[in-house]
Parts: structure tokens; sequence; C-alpha cells
């Protein structure tokens, strides 16, 4: 199986393989084979292994979510670093994912500088955003509650959530823990398409929305 998977030249968007029975030393290997590829990405959880490439569309929303953030964190005046589809995993847990993006938002000043991380020492992502387009074999949710990320923005039909990592599991919130009491799920409104403005001037919109709120919020 690992060789044929190696020998895979070509990636198929909206392709998906789903392995059974496979041991956490099996995922290791396969990580370590596409270390060098974007494609595919891989959830593994308590012996199912999810292998999807990707439709355009996914890329498309996970980078636009991905650059309002950065910018809501700049207006904001907040430091931030991202790590965009980085693996996390956890052998205890048997639980490991690619983000489609995620960031260290209330542990950026312990996480600044760092390039190699380990979940054994370093605390997960405070924020990891996943696009729901497609249904997976695998639920993402739990592998992230395993992994105990605090907080996972949902964008699925149109809609962003915001879940908050309880005792109990996570539950939807109005609120983000990384931006407090700012109404990010508004930034739905920018996530929409539109054919007479470009990316960048969304972002520009965008940025002038944030600093209009900040100023009636003072």
């Amino acid at each position: 199986m690992l060789q044929t998977l190696r020998d895979t030249k070509e990636d198929i968007a909206g392709s998906c393989l789903v392995l059974h029975d496979i041991s956490w030393e099996t995922y290791e290997q396969l990580l370590e084979i596409f270390a060098e590829r974007s494609t595919p990405r891989m959830t593994y959880y308590q012996g199912t292994l999810e292998l999807i490439v990707p439709l355009p569309e996914h890329e498309r929303y996970s980078w636009t979510l991905g650059r309002l953030i950065v910018a809501l964190s700049e207006e904001i005046g907040i430091e931030i670093i991202g790590l965009k589809s980085s693996t996390w995993r956890s052998e205890p847990k048997k639980a490991g994912n690619e983000a489609d993006e995620c960031f260290y938002i209330q542990n950026e000043a312990f996480m600044r500088g760092k390039l190699t991380i380990d979940l054994k020492n370093d605390p997960p992502p405070d924020l990891v955003v996943e696009m729901d387009l497609t249904s997976s074999s695998i639920n993402k949710v739990a592998v992230y509650a395993e992994l105990k990320v605090p907080e996972i923005w949902i964008w699925k039909k149109g809609k962003l959530t915001v879940n908050i990592l309880t005792d109990t599991g996570y539950v939807e919130s109005e609120t983000s823990v990384a931006f407090g009491s700012f109404p990010v799920k508004e930034l739905a409104r920018f996530m929409q398409l539109d054919l007479d403005k470009g990316e960048n001037a969304r972002i520009r919109e965008f940025r002038e929305w944030v600093r209009s709120h900040l100023q009636n919020q003072a």
C-alpha cells in the first residue's frame, strides 16, 4: 500500500480515499512520504485514515477566511502566528489532522520563534479553521477535541460557526475566545464571492468595516 501511494503521480481534485485498520506507524510513514506535497490532506483517528484532495472551492474559501483573520488581527492590534495546513497529531490519542488554516493567538508570544512544535510540550493552535464543503468519513471535531484545540471555526453552506472547547466537548458560541467580544461571525459577509470585486478590494472593504465597528464601540 505504501508503495502504491508513493508512486501516485496525479492528484484529482475532490478525490478521497478511506483506509481502515491503519497503524500509527503507517500514518507517520505516509506523512513523511507526502511531506513535500500539499496534497493529499490526511486525517487519522483511531485506525481510520482519510486522504483527500481538496476542490478549488475549498482552497478559495480557506484562503479568503485566512486572509480575513490576519487582517482582523492587524486592525485590532494583536499578534498572530499562522501555520496554514500544518499537521497536528498525538500518538497517545491516535488522532491527527491537517488543518485548513490554523493560528496561535493567545499563545503567540510563547510560540514566537519556534519552528519545531511538539504537542507533548507545546500547546495546540489556539484557532483552527475547517471548510466543511464535502462529507468526511472521520469526525474532525472529535479529532480536534482529542488534540485539545480550544477553538474551531467551521465554514459550511455560507455560514460561519464558532465552536469553543469545554469539558464536555465543543459548544457553538456567538463570540470567539481568540478575538473576545468582536462579532467574528460577521466575517461571513466578506466570504461571499463578488463578480464585481477583486480579492484585495474585498479585504480593503473588510478593514474599513472593522475600523468603523471599533470606532462605534469606542
